[in-house]
């Protein structure tokens, strides 16, 4: 049995040269025996730094929160030491990203589209390992209409599954809790918006990618574009080169060459010859 935890996060304006807002959700998966063992790690880890019991770690800390105050090296040793922690307790990872300056659909209707991707990941992760699993989610925000609302549309996901997969190994619709109970929910704010904030090109997350990496899915080809990281629309598919150095995508098991001097959907492609980092 693995348990998955998923959240969702983004960025409004990405310093990264042709995005616009992106939207992502991502889960962490582990290993039923390693839930524990996560939960105690971390419980040190909170003792170590003095951290108020109660108080979550979050991606951006509320004010007058503990980790707020806590400088940006504490912050950053801490965000470290969390992925560290999941890399030793055998946890992997999937997130989803679309950005919103190329395809801008509305944002409840790209929420339900990009869910939809990370429940085949999951699907395809679980059957990869030959288990069932259990999705947990952040409970959404605004109230409990929204909520609900969320619900709804998650249990489809479970009941009919997507055109590329059937709902076979996660064996209970998505149920959500509040991720200040939960250190998992916690790490998968984490993943999620390191990731979407090394997509977008912000220094936070891409001095993060080298212990993300180890974490992420990987296909049967080794590479984690598609797997461990899906981005849309097709023209973002070079910056799996920048980011993560990989030098080919995957598509129907046939191997694309990306990056510069290639550009895997040309023509369209965005960043074929450049990161879009600003100079």
């Amino acid at each position: 049995m693995q348990l998955i935890f998923i959240d969702d996060s983004g960025q409004q304006s990405p310093p990264r040269e042709h995005l616009g807002e992106l939207a992502s959700v991502g889960a962490v998966m582990f290993p039923e025996d390693q839930v524990a063992a996560y939960s105690r790690q971390i419980d040190e880890l909170r003792t170590e730094l003095g951290m108020p019991a109660g108080e979550e770690f979050k991606w951006n800390s509320s004010k007058g929160s503990f980790m707020a105050g806590a400088g940006v090296e504490v912050v950053k040793r801490t965000r470290r030491r969390m992925l560290e922690i999941a890399a030793s307790c055998g946890v992997s990872t999937a997130v989803v990203i679309w950005d919103r300056g190329q395809i801008g659909w509305p944002k409840e209707r790209v929420a339900r589209e990009i869910l939809g991707y990370l429940y085949e990941r999951i699907e395809m992760h679980l059957e990869s390992r030959e288990e069932r699993g259990v999705v947990i989610a952040d409970i959404p925000g605004g109230g409990n209409r929204d909520h609900t609302k969320w619900l709804a549309g998650a249990m489809d996901l479970t009941t009919v599954g997507t055109t590329y997969v059937n709902p076979n190994r996660v064996v209970m619709p998505i149920v959500t809790a509040p991720s200040d109970h939960l250190p998992q929910l916690q790490l998968a704010d984490l993943v999620t918006a390191a990731t979407t904030a090394a997509v977008a090109g912000r220094e936070a997350g891409m001095e993060l990618v080298e212990l993300l990496k180890p974490l992420a899915r990987r296909n049967t080809h080794g590479y984690i574009g598609g797997a461990g990281l899906v981005l849309w629309p097709r023209s973002l598919t070079d910056l799996f080169y920048w980011i993560f150095g990989e030098t080919h995508y995957v598509r129907n098991s046939v191997r694309y060459p990306i990056g510069p001097g290639f550009g895997f959907s040309q023509p369209g492609s965005l960043f074929s010859t450049s990161s879009g980092l600003p100079k």
